[in-house]
């Protein structure tokens, strides 16, 4: 308070107002006289202040609670219109223009998360795309990302300058907007998106507005994940309802082969994908039975591009460790495998479940799609179940397909004899000693019913029996190896020659029963499988149960079909002789010339690279003229038995010509090729002589894409090594200078003079 005298006999008095903050004006009282005003009037002019500052700061609340009670009013309106849709695109539409009038912006977006981490505008307002293009990938120095941090809304005046927007600093200049705030939407620890409102002039946003925008956000997010849970609900409902009718629909078809084909059809109506591959467990493969292609990277693929062993790349992983899986980088992964004659580094994702049915996995479903994080975890959930109903379905038709089986089983066992007289035909026309014997336990099916069967051969090499095959509950145990010394009821069969019927096997002494297993009652066949100078190996049947006994012509219905397997295998063992006898060359016991056709041939035909390598003796002649043909016949035989060690283990040497050899070496490149000719070239100059060779090497398919071509390059070389001094090495680049002039010359005949000469 302050009194002052002014010219002309005036006083002054001025008195502060109080105000919530500090002063809000100024009481001014003005009288005439110098010294007019008294202490009373003093102090009545500082209750007159004090009055006059309470009914103002009455007035001040009274319109702030009225502004608070207009925007609580709106915040709830706007909470009722978005909390009671259903229907998240209008809700994130009514939130985004609420937001605008609530907060007089003029500009407003609501930028959901997706799974791959980016902000996405899913509705915006006055906005360009390149701006939202540009805030899409998450910054860290953003005032967004601060905001999600401080889980609170914030806001920032000249954003263009601030440092909190230093990584979207281009965007916000682009733009052209001043003061820009965030809030946050979550649901408990998850984030959904985020709100930003946007005003072109400066706005310094009150604590009352950052608290109505955070009850917004708070609001949405409750209305946002309502919305996401409904339209998940009603996206399951409408999924389930798919899965059971298409469940429905594979349970009537009968084969795998169709059962995969409809799922590569149908199950596009629950999942968008580019590709699907259905694969079936076939022993220790998956083979797929099913694939269907929507874009070019993916329709060219053939079933040997995509069969895979089980454990073998990330399809293989699945079924053997019966774990689903999403991959939203395929490529990345470090089990997956790169399809041959596919990109390595595709951007492609991929889901994959196993069709379980009762703990066993039958196959493995594969679904891809160009680009990254394309699926989600709930197409893994839907296509989890799906594979399950697959696996149903395939379990149904294995089954139905098994009673099948079974049924003509049971009427062929009906014809026993008749079908032993067929069998009997079939075996005598195989020439296979080894297929014979693979033969007997599915032929035996037809005939007798039993639990076990195993066939064992006597190793000629040490007279002890080995376990071929066997079939049934106990084929593990039969088909384990005889210790040394060891003896049972199959021993004593090969030692008499003689068959054995057992009815109880708990009762013979003979009976050798399994390692580390109780006794088991049942009965036994034991009946010879006879060569021409004995017993080869002994073939054993076997009834489990203590009252399942064999019948008497049962016993000989096995002795007559053992009998005729006998006559097969001594058949098949004579033609066995005879086909070693025209593959073989008589003097060194290599492959010969025809052999050596055949083995290119299908060499060629397999599509896999090789090496041929063609070695010709220097100056054999000499030998034969010096010493004699006994003496060239010895040194060939030397020759043979040198090459054959020089060669590598899956190497195939022949005797080509008279003192010509060849040698084939499957699944190698010319270096390797190279490598083994000058070992082969070396093997004959070390041996005692002296003797040398010339050597040509050539590759398929790089010398030549059909066996006359690759030949005739090899034999070129050859020539060429010879030519050019002998005992040396050439290659079928350098045969090429012979091209115009050099023909594929016939090997010298073995039983030639000339073979004698070289």
């Amino acid at each position: 308070m302050t009194s002052t005298v002014l010219a002309g006999a005036y006083t002054e008095l001025a008195v502060a107002i109080p105000g919530r903050d500090g002063p809000w004006g100024v009481l001014l009282m003005v009288t005439e006289g110098a010294d007019s005003l008294g202490t009373t009037d003093l102090d009545l002019a500082a209750v007159l202040a004090d009055a006059i500052g309470t009914v103002i700061r009455v007035a001040g609340r009274e319109e702030e609670v009225a502004h608070l009670l207009h925007r609580a009013e709106a915040l709830r309106r706007v909470a009722g219109d978005i909390g009671s849709r259903l229907d998240l695109d209008r809700i994130l539409s009514g939130l985004v223009d609420h937001a605008m009038v609530l907060f007089e912006a003029d500009r407003a977006a609501v930028l959901m998360r997706r799974a791959d981490g980016t902000d996405v505008a899913e509705v915006s307002r006055n906005l360009s795309a390149g701006y939202l293009n540009a805030v899409r990938a998450v910054r860290p120095r953003s005032l967004s990302a601060a905001a999600v941090a401080a889980r609170r809304p914030l806001f920032a005046v000249n954003y263009r300058d601030d440092p909190r927007g230093a990584d979207v600093r281009a965007a916000v200049v682009q733009e052209g907007y001043d003061t820009f705030c965030t809030a946050p939407l979550m649901d408990g620890p998850d984030l959904l998106g985020t709100l930003a409102v946007y005003h072109d002039a400066p706005h310094a946003w009150s604590p009352d507005e950052l608290e109505t925008l955070a009850s917004l956000a708070t609001q949405a997010s409750v209305a946002i994940r309502t919305a996401q849970n409904f339209q998940q609900m009603a996206t399951w409902t409408a999924q389930l309802q798919s899965i059971q009718q298409l469940g429905a629909r594979l349970n009537h078809l009968t084969s795998a082969r169709d059962i995969g084909a409809a799922i590569a059809t149908e199950l596009r109506q629950l999942i968008d994908f580019h590709n699907v591959r259905v694969y079936r467990v076939q022993g220790p493969d998956l083979v797929p039975v099913a694939m269907q292609g929507q874009v070019g990277e993916y329709v060219d693929e053939t079933p040997d591009q995509l069969r895979v062993a089980v454990g073998e790349g990330i399809t293989g992983w699945v079924a053997e460790n019966r774990v689903a899986q999403y991959l939203p980088d395929a490529a990345a992964d470090p089990r997956a495998n790169t399809i041959p004659g596919t990109e390595d580094d595709l951007d492609e994702s991929m889901l994959l479940a196993p069709m379980e049915f009762e703990d066993q996995v039958l196959g493995v479903l594969v679904l891809s799609k160009l680009g990254l994080h394309q699926f989600s975890d709930d197409d893994l959930r839907l296509l989890v179940i799906y594979a399950s109903f697959a696996a149903q379905a395939i379990a149904n038709a294995d089954t139905t397909q098994r009673l099948r089986e079974q049924s003509i089983t049971l009427e062929r066992q009906l014809q026993s004899q008749r079908e032993l007289l067929l069998i009997t035909e079939t075996m005598l026309t195989t020439l296979d000693g080894r297929a014979v014997l693979e033969g007997i336990t599915d032929r035996l099916g037809t005939l007798i019913s039993c639990d076990n069967v195993a066939i064992e051969v006597v190793d000629p090499s040490t007279g002890r029996l080995t376990p071929l095959t066997a079939r049934g509950v106990n084929a593990a145990e039969y088909l384990e190896p005889w210790e040394p010394g060891e003896t049972g009821v199959a021993t004593w069969v090969v030692e008499h020659n003689e068959p054995v019927y057992i009815d109880d096997e708990t009762s013979d002494t003979r009976v050798n029963q399994f390692r580390n297993q109780e006794p088991a009652a049942g009965s036994l066949i034991v009946v010879p499988l006879r060569g021409r100078s004995g017993a080869i190996g002994v073939m054993t049947i076997e009834r489990l149960g203590a009252d399942n006994t064999f019948a008497p012509e049962e016993f000989d219905l096995v002795k007559l079909f053992a009998a005729h397997v006998s006559i097969a295998l001594q058949n098949a063992e004579v033609f066995r002789a005879v086909e070693i006898r025209a593959q073989t060359d008589d003097l060194t016991g290599l492959l010969n010339h025809g052999t050596f056709m055949e083995y290119l041939d299908q060499l060629v035909r397999d599509e896999k690279p090789f090496g041929l390598i063609m070695l010709d003796l220097d100056d054999f002649r000499e030998i034969n003229n010096s010493s004699g043909h006994q003496a060239g016949d010895e040194a060939l035989r030397r020759i043979a038995a040198a090459l054959v060690r020089a060669g590598r283990d899956t190497d195939l040497l022949f005797r080509y010509g008279g003192d010509e050899f060849a040698l084939l070496l499957p699944q190698s490149d010319p270096t390797g090729a190279w490598q083994v000719a000058e070992r082969a070239r070396a093997a004959v100059k070390g041996l005692a002589g002296p003797m040398t060779a010339s050597v040509g090497v050539a590759s398929f398919p790089a010398d030549g894409t059909s066996s006359a071509e690759v030949l005739l390059a090899a034999d070129r070389a050859c020539y060429v090594a010879k030519r050019n001094g002998r005992d040396r090495i050439a290659s079928a680049a350098e045969g090429l200078g012979l091209a115009a002039e050099f023909r594929l010359q016939a090997p010298t005949p073995v039983d030639s003079e000339t073979a004698a000469t070289g």
